[in-house]
């Protein structure tokens, strides 16, 4: 038992399991609070020469290094010295050590009542300070503290590593990536472009012919700070008159339907694509029609050509008021131009990019 021990007691049996796997204590698992105090307590005393560096277990080598508190009380002798003593001593030197421990004695109680009379006099004017003794740290709460900056700094990084892991698996999880890009890969046509165009057209188109009519209110909600929301409903009924048909049927042969016809058969990279086919065995041959058809089917139309048409078309028609020989009212030709977002001129412009798309498409493409 060293005078560290106490340190030891003093600790939970969790502090003395960090402490044992510090100083590197051999098979410890199994001890009970008690033995493993003890068998600390003896290892590291014995190995103080290389652990006494350890910064975790200073507390304990302070606490060894200091010198052991020996009893204020004085130690009697032994009774047969004392037998022996007395005998030694003649009775002369007893009397006279008599007479003056009986002087010593009664100067000594004549001090005390003076002193005791001089404090009686001072203590009105002088009060007592109580002194107080400052305590001292808890060693649980010590114990509790990291022992350096570098293992905060290690628990810091190892949960910033569980954080970024655990974001990054709900990412890859949730297939927002592999969406973004199959929509891109959507998206990375001049055919997609013409269509968001066409159908920006009709949403806009749709708005003046086909107006919306008051069904319902939902009421005000003051609590949540939601005023009331008016409902509307298309009015369906406007699909049975003039006025709906007239503009959709113009927007729809100027848009799509002449142009697509003049696509087909002004199809200009029709040729370029088709394959020299030459009669060879049954197997080839049927290859051979295979490509044919699928460069056919890729070829029905020519973006270009369908673009320039439609560029064509809606100047003739929006911009020289063309009725189709009065097949169209002059007033249907106003409305279309007027619910196209941007009017004649995105008509125009919608019609040049697509055509510079299908130019650079075509220029990739060689």
């Amino acid at each position: 038992m060293t005078a560290a021990l106490p340190y030891l007691r003093a600790l939970r049996k969790s502090d003395l399991l960090v402490l044992a796997e510090v100083s590197d204590l051999k098979d410890y698992d199994d001890y009970k609070k008690p033995e493993l105090e003890a068998a600390l307590d003896e290892h590291l005393s014995a190995n103080a020469s290389t652990l006494s560096s350890e910064q975790r277990l200073s507390d304990y080598y302070e606490r060894l290094s200091r010198p052991s508190r020996s009893s204020p009380i004085k130690r009697e002798p032994k009774p047969e010295l004392l037998s022996g003593m007395e005998d030694m001593i003649s009775p002369t030197k007893r009397v006279t050590r008599s007479k003056r421990s009986t002087r010593s004695k009664q100067e000594i109680e004549a001090t005390d009542d003076s002193d005791g009379a001089s404090q009686t006099s001072r203590s009105p004017s002088v009060p007592d300070v109580a002194v107080r003794t400052p305590p001292r740290p808890n060693p649980s709460f010590l114990s509790s503290l990291p022992p350096s900056p570098a293992v905060v700094t290690e628990a810091i990084e190892e949960q910033t590593t569980r954080v970024r892991q655990s974001v990054s698996d709900a990412w890859v999880a949730s297939g927002l990536k592999e969406r973004a890009y199959a929509l891109r890969s959507c998206l990375s046509s001049v055919s997609t472009i013409g269509t968001l165009i066409l159908a920006t057209e009709l949403y806009g188109l749709g708005g003046e012919i086909l107006p919306f009519q008051y069904l319902a209110t939902i009421p005000a909600m003051p609590n949540l700070h939601i005023p009331a929301i008016p409902v509307k409903i298309p009015d369906v009924f406007a699909l049975l008159t003039s006025a709906f048909w007239a503009p959709f049927s113009l927007w729809l042969a100027t848009s799509v339907i002449f142009p697509s016809v003049l696509a087909y058969f002004f199809n200009i990279n029709l040729k370029m694509t088709q394959p020299s086919v030459k009669p060879h065995s049954y197997g080839t041959r049927r290859a051979s029609a295979a490509q044919a058809a699928s460069a056919t089917a890729k070829t029905d139309f020519d973006p270009l050509v369908f673009n320039v048409a439609k560029a064509l078309v809606s100047y003739l028609v929006y911009g020289n008021k063309f009725t189709f020989w009065d097949v169209y009212n002059p007033i249907s030709v106003d409305r279309v131009v007027r619910s196209v977002p941007g009017g004649l001129a995105g008509l125009l412009t919608g019609s040049a990019v697509c055509t510079l798309g299908s130019l650079y498409e075509a220029i990739l493409r060689k």
